[in-house]
Formats: C-alpha cells, structure tokens, sequence
C-alpha cells in the first residue's frame, strides 16, 4: 500500500514543484504586464508592476507606475501586440532580471524590435515588474 500512495503521490508532488518554479512565474508576471498594456487593463497592470516601477521607454522617457497605467489605458489602445523572444531570465532570491527581444506591434504604426532589460520582484508570493528599460534595435 506504502509503494502504491508513492507511486500516486510522486507525479502529483512533481507537478508542484514544477508550478512553483520561480521562472514560470516570472514568466507570467512578463506576459500578464503586457497583455495588460494592450488590452488596457489596469487591474491587470495593478497586479503585475511593482508600486516603485521605474518604466523606461526606448525613446527615454521614464514613466512610474501610476504614470504608466495612465498613459497606457487613456484613449484608443497603443498597441496591438508584444512578441517577446530571445528570454533569458536569471533568478538572484526574489530578484529577477529578464533580458531578451521585444518586437511591438502599435495599433497605427509600424513593427518595430526593442531588446529589453526587465527587473522583476517578488512582493507577497507575486512577481511584480520594479524596472524596464528597452532600446531601440533593428527587426530581425
């Protein structure tokens, strides 16, 4: 009976582990942030972006957090699509720090290719974005 519950249980507690893997949720703090953007939803931003967001735009501009819900959710949406690739994400405690692609597709403009720097924090079991930084790159 003891081999039996062993066998049931290990499938189960694999699972857990793997769920928990801080990546995956840094993972959907990064996609929850963006899809937040474009469909401007800001319990969604709420949820994921740090109360001391630093948001810098490749352009330059650096917005807060209150700033950047503003700016984003006002008006006909910004963008029609975030394709990240490229990730790396490198895990130091509750410190995350995403690097990779960002190919942003506006809602009137055209596609165009950032390589962003993204630092996450886990605030309460919950990966939030703290900084952003992205620059301008040509698309692949």
């Amino acid at each position: 009976m003891t081999r039996l519950l062993a066998l049931v249980m290990a499938p189960a507690m694999t699972a857990m582990l793997f769920a928990a893997d801080p990546v995956d949720g840094v993972r959907e703090a990064a996609a929850g942030w963006r899809q937040g953007a474009i469909k401007q939803d800001k319990a969604v931003l709420l949820r994921y972006l740090a109360d001391d967001l630093v948001y810098t735009h490749g352009g330059g501009k650096s917005e807060t957090k209150a700033e950047y819900i503003a700016n984003v959710t006002t008006g006909p949406s910004h963008y029609e699509s975030m394709t990240a690739s490229a990730v790396n994400i490198r895990l130091y405690g509750k410190t995350a720090v995403l690097t990779g692609f960002v190919d942003v597709k506006p809602a009137n403009g055209e596609l165009y290719r950032v390589r962003t720097l993204e630092v996450y924090t886990n605030n309460n079991g919950q990966w939030q974005l703290a900084q952003k930084e992205s620059v301008r790159v040509p698309s692949k």
